[in-house]
């Protein structure tokens, strides 16, 4: 067994509960008895280059991460938490909304995640031609909303996830225009292929920590309900959602 394996986990969910996955890593130590070198990056694009340019067995990864990796590096995945799917909702300030003709400005974190493409899908549903658009990138999903309460932008592309975890307060000053329901993507576990020869393995015990208490108490502590087997096939839907920015 290799002395140096790496796990990578999407800055997104580190930045909500760094010692769960820590915590995790540790069980996935133990269950797989090895030794799994676990370092949080700060940033969408520096866990992905890190990825990319290095040599990891284990990745968390958002929707575009885990196609890139999976057609840059080999990478499969092999479970994903069941309830959970990156969704993104198209939003407005209630006092101001979108104007009738001329330039429509929208906030969107970053064309690098599978928000904004699922963000577009949306438009066409409320009759808004994309020639009419221009895109203010704010660098979070959280950045998108607060472009639209302070009048910066007409509207805004939210993460589903961001958009629950904002204040009632908050929420009260904005209206969702429409929504994608479709569970087209969603963050997944993924194995390298110098680990190729253990990917039922890995997915095993991941699974099995839906029986296991001390496994099923760490996916509580990540809020995830339970871990479902997924595999390359699964990645499909989103990636045709990708197909034109993944070969950028």
């Amino acid at each position: 067994m290799s002395t140096s394996s790496f796990l990578s986990v999407c800055p997104h969910d580190t930045a909500k509960n760094l010692l769960g996955w820590f915590v995790l890593n540790s069980y996935l130590q133990r269950m797989l008895s090895e030794n799994i070198n676990f370092k949080p990056s700060d940033t969408f694009i520096e866990e992905r280059n890190a990825v990319l340019d290095g040599n990891y067995q284990i990745v968390y990864a958002n929707p575009y991460s885990a196609l890139m990796f999976a057609e840059r590096k080999g990478f499969l995945p092999v479970a994903k938490a069941s309830d959970l799917y990156d969704e993104t909702l198209l939003v407005v300030h209630k006092q101001r909304g979108i104007p009738e003709g001329g330039e429509v400005v929208i906030a969107s974190a970053t064309d690098k995640l599978i928000v904004h493409p699922l963000g577009r899908t949306l438009l066409p549903k409320i009759g808004l031609e994309e020639s009419r658009v221009r895109y203010h990138y704010t660098g979070t999903h959280l950045k998108a909303a607060q472009a639209v309460l302070k009048g910066d932008a007409h509207a805004g592309f939210v993460f589903n996830e961001t958009w629950r975890g904002l204040s009632a307060t908050t929420k009260a000053e904005l209206e969702v225009l429409s929504e994608s329901r479709d569970g087209t993507a969603f963050h997944c576990f993924c194995v390298g292929p110098t680990w190729a020869d253990r990917i039922d393995q890995v997915r095993s015990v991941l699974i099995g920590m839906n029986t296991d208490p001390k496994g099923r108490a760490i996916l509580t502590e990540l809020g995830f309900q339970n871990l479902e087997a997924i595999n390359s096939a699964s990645l499909d839907p989103a990636r045709e959602l990708l197909k034109d920015v993944l070969t950028e």
